[in-house]
């Protein structure tokens, strides 16, 4: 066996390898395929007020989300409003069998929130948030489309 060597490179460089179509099954779908996302803006009296991101695995009809709320419409419901329409535009309009939400172990309000929306925590990715001088755990959420 030679000596092993590296070299730095970006995602284009994976294209040259041609992939047996029986080793898919072993890679992350976000990586074999390059499905765009899917942003919902919502407004209220004609002024943005968030979004909701949806990065898709189509194989697996899953979908990665994320969501925001402008800081002047947090605490108003907003945030619960916008998920709930979301969510029911993944499952009815996507045909997603399942949504996944990564959140911070410091945003808390989140958790809840997606708590409160029937979302499951499903596990933790310890310390893999770096945030102001500090590790924190990321937390993963799941919803089953039932």
């Amino acid at each position: 066996m030679g000596e092993l060597i590296y070299k730095t490179s970006n995602d284009d460089a994976l294209q040259k390898f041609k992939i047996d179509s029986g080793d898919i099954a072993y890679f992350s779908e976000q990586k074999i395929t390059k499905a765009q996302p899917v942003v919902l803006v919502f407004s209220v009296k004609d002024e943005d007020i968030g979004f909701v991101k949806f990065d898709l695995r189509v194989f697996n009809r899953n979908a990665y989300l994320t969501y925001y709320v402008v800081p002047k419409y947090r605490g108003q419901g907003y945030g619960k409003l916008m998920l709930q329409k979301a969510i029911e535009f993944a499952f009815e309009e996507m045909n997603m069998h399942r949504l996944t939400a990564e959140v911070y172990e410091y945003n808390e309000r989140s958790i809840k929130l997606l708590e409160r929306l029937g979302f499951v925590k499903e596990g933790v990715l310890r310390e893999a948030k770096f945030h102001n001088a500090k590790y924190w755990d990321i937390v993963i959420m799941g919803l089953i489309r039932r």
